[in-house]
């Protein structure tokens, strides 16, 4: 699954808000991500790999939350995970564009009515030729028709056939996604156990070296356990036991073995990995994220956001950096999202120094703080 552009409107926080994964112009040197294009189509560009920043409360985990439950219903059809993202008696909707598969984009649209609780779907999609751009495509979509996969109504005949419409239009296709409040980020059943159990050693044993003794479970179905001389961290169906016993920075560092491990499993796919490397240095946030992009896998992407300014260092394209700030506009707060590579022309050009120098308009505004300074007087 590769996702080229989204758009979401009265969705949770986000109104009239607008992201692109494409890029149009070929990087002038090779980077640790590789070639960003979809397979034989070299003119169609893609971000593989995107770093995402932001100030908090700018939206980087609801985007990760509305990603994800639009990816539930491509696959199940369940209207009730666009109703929850919808704003009380306000329209809402989304456009997503992606390719899954094969040579076509496809964009999917929704129209959701939270005081009806209805869902209207529509779809289109047109054939990647071998010298054609996203640009291309995405301006013949704008000229089509799209076809309307059914009316979602929350009855269960009617419901049915439209999610059987919606799978046959979208197609299969894994992503995988972890924040620390999600309870898929630690689904185990469908990870590979040795390639678990190697993650989890390499991982747990570079951040607390003192838990060297990782094994697989013989009693328990997916489940591992971690010794430290006496103590038992038993890591079952998804949930850590006893983990009263490690730092956060280690019980972070499950999850993140999980999702590598996963991407190993799976392969090509999307990922989206939000903010796991809070209690963990950065040196090793850096070191892990080239081994999530080393896992991407032909036709995958990943997302990843961070707050570490570290991560600017790396040897990547500066199309591969975003950034998401929330601005007053009257009495409203509106996201939006800058691109690195829209400010910064210039090979010599570094992001690190324009977003400490705040060109991103992501800092937060700290002004406020002031009143807490001693007055001398």
């Amino acid at each position: 699954m590769i996702v080229m552009n989204l758009k979401l409107d009265n969705i949770y926080s986000f109104n009239n808000f607008e992201i692109d994964f494409s890029f149009p112009k070929k990087p002038v040197k090779e980077s640790l991500i590789g070639p960003e294009c979809l397979s034989d189509r070299p003119r169609f560009r893609y971000k593989k790999a995107l770093i995402l920043m932001g100030a908090n409360a700018t939206g980087k985990t609801i985007l990760g939350r509305a990603l994800l439950n639009i990816f539930k219903y491509m696959q199940t059809g369940n209207t009730a995970l666009l109703l929850e993202m919808a704003g009380y008696n306000t329209p809402a909707s989304f456009i997503i564009d992606f390719v899954n598969n094969e040579h076509m984009l496809k964009r999917l649209s929704a129209v959701i009515d939270p005081t009806s609780g209805t869902v209207r779907a529509y779809g289109c999609g047109r054939w990647i030729k071998e010298k054609d751009s996203y640009e291309i495509c995405a301006r013949d979509l704008e000229l089509m028709d799209p076809f309307e996969i059914g009316t979602m109504l929350p009855d269960g005949i009617r419901h049915m056939h439209d999610a059987a419409e919606l799978r046959d239009f979208v197609g299969s296709f894994n992503y995988r996604f972890a924040y620390p409040d999600i309870d898929q980020s630690m689904k185990l059943d469908v990870v590979d156990e040795k390639e678990m159990l190697r993650t989890l050693r390499a991982v747990i044993g570079t951040l607390d070296p003192s838990l060297n003794n990782i094994s697989v479970s013989k009693e328990l179905k997916n489940s591992y356990i971690i010794r430290r001389k006496e103590e038992e961290i038993i890591i079952q169906e998804g949930q850590i036991h006893n983990k009263e016993a490690l730092s956060r920075g280690t019980i972070e560092g499950i999850d993140v073995a999980v999702f590598l491990a996963a991407m190993r499993k799976k392969g090509s796919g999307f990922y989206y990995c939000d903010e796991h490397f809070s209690y963990i240095q950065s040196d090793i946030e850096k070191r892990i994220f080239g081994l999530m992009v080393e896992r991407i896998g032909t036709d995958g992407q990943l997302i990843f956001t961070t707050h570490n300014t570290d991560m600017l260092d790396l040897n990547l394209p500066k199309h591969s950096f975003a950034f998401l700030r929330k601005e007053q506009e009257g009495d409203d707060y509106r996201i939006s999202v800058m691109y690195a590579s829209d400010l910064l022309k210039r090979n010599t050009d570094s992001v690190r120094s324009a977003a400490e120098n705040d060109m991103f308009m992501s800092l937060p505004d700290d002004s406020l703080l002031d009143a807490l300074e001693v007055d001398d007087e």
